[in-house]
């Protein structure tokens, strides 16, 4: 099988990592969203814990340094850059095929011919009711948790991509969870690969 790679961006409560895990049913490939965490503990310079906690967090200018090659970098930093160098290795060494939600992906693999992206958004009504049902909150905490993640995401992405979160001319195909399900949207991307 030719290498298949599916870089899915997303809006927190739009369904993404659903899509994405859909995605890596049919192909029957890996989804590194969590689990690549996992992967990247195996080295043991951080704990599984220390990598959740900073996973796809925006740098905290008030850090704690790490040294790097002669230079120091803030541990957010440090966890992207090897959350990024697992992907290119297991994309352009391994040439593994996957599914991968978030971590900037689309870029980071912009290279690799085999990769597409995909940004799954929404409307905020869809999104807020999807985030109330499976967290189990109201209607005021859905709207603030989606704010406030969606702002998290959007800082990480744009601080180590030159491309912007979300913009359209970023990915290859954009779509909105509103009017279609999840299945619907996982499919317009497999037509679509």
């Amino acid at each position: 099988m030719k290498q298949i790679i599916i870089a899915i961006g997303r809006e927190f409560g739009s369904g993404g990592h659903l899509v994405a895990k859909k995605l890596a049913e049919h192909y029957n490939i890996p989804l590194y969203s969590k689990e690549l965490l996992d992967e990247v503990a195996k080295d043991g310079r951080y704990s599984k814990e220390v990598l959740e906690r900073f996973d796809e967090k925006p740098m905290n200018f008030a850090f704690i340094p790490v040294p790097a090659g002669g230079t120091t970098i803030s541990l957010e930093q440090d966890i992207a850059i090897r959350q990024f160098n697992f992907i290119r290795k297991k994309a352009n060494e391994e040439k593994e095929s996957f599914v991968i939600v978030g971590r900037c992906a689309e870029e980071i693999l912009s290279d690799n011919p085999n990769m597409i992206s995909a940004f799954i958004l929404g409307d905020k009504d869809t999104k807020t009711k999807r985030v109330m049902e499976r967290d189990g909150i109201d209607k005021k905490a859905a709207l603030s948790k989606m704010k406030k993640r969606d702002k998290v995401r959007k800082t990480y992405h744009n601080f180590y991509c030159e491309n912007k979160w979300g913009d359209s001319r970023a990915y290859d195909l954009c779509i909105s969870t509103a009017n279609i399900s999840l299945e619907n949207a996982a499919r317009l991307i497999i037509d679509y690969v």
